[in-house]
């Protein structure tokens, strides 16, 4: 009976790591000063706890990669590739992403120092709204995130410091 309920725990626990994995589109609208808003779209891959693939259809070729403390990007023509276990506006930008993709919005708001306050979303999910206390030059000043009722992430907004907002729907 024992080794009955050890095996019953461990496929739940086997279950619950493999639900934070998974494969999908995305389309994303980043929002400029101007008012201009700027299309595109993509196939996206997430693997706990740490790897990230946004492969960008429009426009082909940009990708946006985390593989571990290493972030890879090229997105129209800006490319960047930084290890960021030595750059802390970075390292948080990344952790932010990763733990909205995982569900640990508590998680962003205590690495962060931000006001977190969760709603229910729609179709009983939760809504969440982070407000960084005291931004970073470069960074993120806020995000919203989105949750359906299984939690995984369907919508994640970016708000930068400099004004310049990104959201990002996953299907």
């Amino acid at each position: 009976m024992k080794k009955f309920f050890v095996s019953l725990a461990l496929m739940a626990l086997a279950f619950t790591a493999g639900a934070q994995d998974f494969e999908g589109q995305f389309s994303q609208a980043k929002t400029l000063l101007s008012g201009r808003v700027i299309k595109s779209e993509g196939d996206i891959t997430y693997t706990a706890p740490d790897q990230l693939a946004m492969m960008y259809t429009k426009p082909e070729g940009d990708y946006f990669i985390i593989d571990g403390p290493n972030l890879r990007m090229d997105m129209r023509g800006v490319s960047l590739d930084v290890n960021t276990e030595s750059n802390k506006t970075v390292r948080a930008q990344r952790n932010a992403i990763l733990y909205s993709m995982a569900g640990k919005y508590e998680d962003i708001a205590k690495e962060m120092d931000a006001e977190c306050s969760v709603s229910t979303g729609k179709a009983g999910g939760k809504h969440v709204v982070l407000k960084m206390r005291s931004p970073l030059p470069k960074a993120y000043s806020g995000m919203e995130l989105d949750y359906d009722k299984s939690g995984k992430l369907t919508r994640m907004v970016l708000k930068e410091t400099a004004g310049i907002s990104t959201e990002y729907l996953i299907k």
